[in-house]
């Protein structure tokens, strides 16, 4: 197609002049690139994979968006500056220097020790514990509480169930994995991880300790734990037979004291 201003080009030869075609050549590969593009636009259109469950709204996974929480953001933070101090305590000294590590691991060791004690005890398992100074004696006071089972209304206000497993799971198993680092950096000589380690062992055990102290539930649950742990040894040690062993062993031992200690006479005659 010409327009008004496009330039026309002819072709003289032997003083003939011959006109140019009617119409443009096309480019045969642009066309069937086109072509093709068209039509594969209009198959992917039209065609749906019915094995797909995936929809741009879906939301996601259980485990990670606390669908069962009734406070999913305090889950969050009561596992984000954990697993950040952890990270950067493993990772941390391949990208920056020992010092820049310590640093960096104390200050989200406090913030996680804040935000646990301040924030997510409260509002997860309806626990808080604190400490008062008397301004005339100045004697300290620790005060541990715990959320009445039902409000003032009259309704139940007990915690969540998933809030509360997440909750003391995660408390529980922090100062595991911080001892067991600790271990770690004795068994290697890694002297200058001790002060990162020890902060954060007794940061994270004052936090179980003081929530330990405020649920009498949990107390009551590890006595049992307890309880069943005795009981079971005592049942094992009965079954394979290890008091009637350490008895004779002590009267084995008595008989040959006495034997050891008894006189020998022999037979004689006297002058």
């Amino acid at each position: 197609m010409m327009h008004e201003n496009d330039l026309e080009f002819v072709t003289e030869v032997d003083g003939k002049v011959i006109p140019p075609p009617s119409s443009q050549p096309t480019n045969s590969v642009l066309s069937n690139m086109k072509a093709g593009g068209v039509a594969g636009g209009s198959s992917l259109n039209n065609s749906s994979d019915p094995t797909s469950s995936y929809t741009p709204g879906s939301s996601l996974p259980l485990g990670a968006s606390f669908n069962q929480s009734a406070h999913p953001t305090a889950c969050l933070f009561h596992i984000l500056f954990k697993g950040i101090a952890f990270t950067v305590y493993m990772l941390g000294s391949k990208a920056m220097e020992g010092i820049m590590v310590t640093v960096l691991c104390i200050l989200l060791l406090a913030a996680d020790f804040w935000v646990v004690k301040n924030v997510t005890g409260r509002l997860l398992v309806g626990l808080r514990w604190w400490n008062k100074v008397d301004p005339v004696t100045g004697a300290t006071s620790w005060i541990f509480e715990s959320a009445a089972p039902t409000s003032p209304d009259g309704t139940n206000a007990t915690t969540n169930s998933f809030d509360s497993k997440f909750f003391w799971g995660v408390l529980y198993i922090t100062p595991i994995l911080w001892a067991l680092c600790f271990m770690s950096a004795i068994l290697w000589l890694r002297f200058n991880c001790f002060v990162t380690l020890a902060i954060a062992l007794v940061l994270s055990f004052s936090n179980v300790y003081g929530y330990y102290k405020c649920s009498a539930d949990q107390r009551a649950k590890l006595n049992d734990m307890f309880n069943a742990g005795a009981e079971m040894g005592m049942r094992t040690m009965i079954r394979n037979g290890v008091f009637g062993r350490l008895g004779g062993m002590f009267s084995g031992g008595n008989a040959q004291q006495q034997g050891a200690a008894a006189p020998q006479v022999q037979p004689g005659t006297f002058a």
